[in-house]
């Protein structure tokens, strides 16, 4: 609507029916669903939300990109924030009168009645001449019983206690019926959280003190399945108890992380239907022989049988190889695949982490790590790039640790350092007798053990205990800090867009002005071709990063 380009339209069998109305906006730069049918169609992919300081190539694209970033390939939208953006395009499209912002509301009504034993009593008695009627409050709670026959009920199992099916009206006081279903469980797990502040209050379901003081939850990691029951649930809750004056908080949660789920393929045998991983010996059957049919990668499940079990895992590979793939294999929010070459993998990165050190220990022995009281390493070009690329690495796992949660990318730091370290310590022209280089690759290994301390805790701990010489447990120890100091650099590269395309990369000194970087790229002769007698509409310079140009 705001460009006037013709689109392609496709019909694709991933669509969800049930979102919207089945006619989806397709954005394969970043979108992962969108992405893989793009990949796999050979259809462009168009980043439009670039990382801040950096450029995305979509041919160098792995997966797609869904943080926020800033605009790019957006007309006058450029060099925006995409949360910023979005507010101006609707205005823009308002004025244009294309669309409008609206507010969708998909609720529906809860039904949370069940025919189970297990949940809260629904506090109800019917009578036959007053109908139905609450428990007085004196009379609550109602407990469940403990005379429950559970073979071959049909109904909910309080039908078959007699003690608890009957009840006395308390309108009228003749016999009664209690009601015999329970309360969804999501009841009790949408306000729990008020209960763990003040769990020993016998007068009270929560002290509201006490949850004023401590909520709202900083940190909610949970399942993908309750991200649209339970935590929506919880809301409802938190507000209708915050609209009665109960509490003083508008939002349970502050920040939430929602867990993808663990897949795998499944196995089939057409006489013995599916079959775990070990009933299976070379694509047959273990029990008849007959060749096993692999499905589609689906949810790990018990019905399905394509369950993995971690300790066949831990006694080939061990704990932390297991602990490493799950991990590493997928941000936590994705879906993770299971894949026995990914174990190995991980199980391989983990053994170079122990040859580094163990097989470098004459470097390591009986050596401090490198401070900034060793002296500068300007004089030192490979000792001083190491040591940046070992602070550069503290510093983004610290920051996919703690802030994004994005543990694959911080084992991937890790590994890109471990790799750094093999590279220094075969590189003929250091001298790895001088003290000052056994002093940095001290520093750069021991943070190697660090950082992957929470990933594989027990090799981290092995291998601390012969490297750091202090007796004390890796687990005791401070997380590493990194030095700003070390993270300068005093060239950078300046990649140069010219209307969205790239067309030169320049070597300038760090902090260079946007005068003199465009003065630079002017003189590029690959920029120059580009620009030659033609209009500079629009320049956007993000420092130390990306020079952008729109010319006509």
């Amino acid at each position: 609507p705001l460009t006037d380009e013709r689109v392609p339209v496709y019909v694709a069998n991933f669509v969800l029916m049930g979102y919207g109305t089945g006619a989806v906006m397709a954005v394969p730069a970043h979108d992962q669903r969108d992405f893989e049918f793009a990949k796999k169609y050979g259809l462009p992919v168009k980043p439009v939300i670039n990382p801040e300081g950096e450029v995305l190539q979509a041919e160098q694209m792995e997966e797609a990109y869904t943080d926020a970033g800033i605009m790019t390939g957006s007309a006058e939208f450029d060099g925006l924030k995409n949360t910023d953006a979005k507010a101006a395009i609707v205005k823009l499209l308002s004025e244009k009168k294309a669309g409008e912002e609206a507010v969708n509301y998909k609720l529906r009504d809860w039904g949370i009645s069940r025919q189970r034993y297990w949940g809260c009593p629904i506090p109800v008695i019917y009578c036959e001449e007053c109908g139905t009627q609450p428990v007085p409050d004196s009379d609550l709670p109602v407990l469940l019983p403990e005379d429950v026959k559970f073979a071959g009920a049909t109904l909910s199992p309080l039908e078959s206690s007699e003690s608890f099916v009957t009840a006395v009206c308390p309108k009228c006081g003749k016999d009664g019926k209690r009601e015999t279903d329970t309360m969804d469980t999501f009841v009790d797990s949408s306000w729990y959280f008020l209960r763990y502040v003040s769990p020993k209050n016998t007068d009270l379901p929560f002290d509201s003190e006490e949850v004023s003081r401590w909520l709202p939850v900083d940190q909610y990691i949970g399942g993908v399945e309750h991200a649209v029951m339970h935590l929506l649930y919880a809301r409802f809750f938190t507000k209708a108890l915050r609209d009665m004056g109960l509490l003083s908080v508008d939002e349970p949660f502050k920040n939430l992380l929602t867990q993808g789920m663990v897949c795998k393929e499944t196995e089939r045998c057409a006489t013995h239907g599916y079959l775990l991983p070990e009933e299976v010996v070379d694509g047959k059957c273990k029990t008849c022989g007959a060749t096993v049919e692999v499905g589609s990668v689906e949810k790990m499940s018990k019905s399905k049988k394509n369950v993995i079990d971690p300790d066949a895992i831990i006694e080939r590979y061990g704990a932390d190889t297991t602990r490493l793939f799950s991990l590493f294999a997928a941000p936590p929010e994705k879906d993770l695949d299971w894949s026995v070459e990914g174990v190995e993998g991980s199980f391989r990165f983990l053994s170079r982490v122990w040859r580094l050190v163990t097989e470098n220990s004459t470097l390591l022995d009986g050596v401090t790590p490198y401070s900034s009281s060793d002296g500068p390493l300007d004089k030192f070009p490979a000792l001083k790039k190491v040591h940046q690329t070992t602070h550069k690495t503290i510093k983004k796992v610290t920051h996919d640790i703690e802030e994004r949660f994005h543990f694959n990318t911080a084992i991937s730091a890790v590994m890109e350092l471990v790799n750094a370290l093999y590279l220094f310590v075969q590189d003929k022209s250091i001298d790895t007798d001088d003290p000052i280089t056994r002093k940095v690759f001290k520093e750069s290994v021991l943070s190697v053990v660090q950082l992957i301390s929470p990933f594989a805790p027990h090799m981290a701990e092995e291998l601390w205990s012969g490297l750091s010489g202090s007796g004390v447990p890796l687990y005791k120890t401070s997380w590493p800090t990194f030095d700003e100091a070390a993270l300068v650099v005093e060239e950078v590269t300046i990649v140069v867009q010219i209307n969205g395309k790239v067309r030169a990369k320049l070597s300038v000194a760090a902090g260079a002005t946007e005068e003199a970087v465009t003065e630079a790229a002017f003189a590029d002769v690959k920029v120059a071709e580009w620009v030659e007698g033609k209009t500079i509409r629009k320049k956007i310079y993000v420092p130390n990063k990306i020079l952008n140009l729109v010319v006509g």
